[in-house]
């Protein structure tokens, strides 16, 4: 949420994630509604899936070039505003951003 005023008047404009499409870097999408759960440190287990929105890497990012898988989400946005007594909705605004993150594989040794 912002808020400006000027001359008096004050506007304020909301912008609520209603969509993000993740292209995770090895051939897997997913699409979440909403903004998802953010991860607290310290309070939540890494090795669990989200409650509302993951995604499990399958393989090590070790054989892809700079041994990363490159990742990019796509938002959209709902966007409110009021101002004056009035209020409305503007047009969805989509927002990408890309990243990278290494991903190693753990091996598992079953002894009986």
């Amino acid at each position: 949420m912002s808020t400006a005023t000027a001359g008096g008047i004050t506007a304020t404009a909301t912008a609520t994630p209603t969509l993000v499409t993740w292209n995770m870097g090895d051939e897997t999408t997913v699409t979440c509604k909403g903004p998802g759960t953010p991860f607290r440190h310290g309070r939540d287990d890494a090795r669990k899936e989200s409650p509302t929105c993951g995604h499990t890497y399958v393989k090590s990012s070790a054989t892809n070039p700079s041994a990363k898988y490159p990742v990019t989400a796509t938002i959209t946005w709902a966007i409110t505003w009021s101002a004056a007594g009035e209020s409305g909705t503007f047009p969805p605004l989509v927002t990408t951003s890309t990243t990278s993150f290494r991903v190693a594989e753990s091996q598992a040794i079953v002894t009986n």
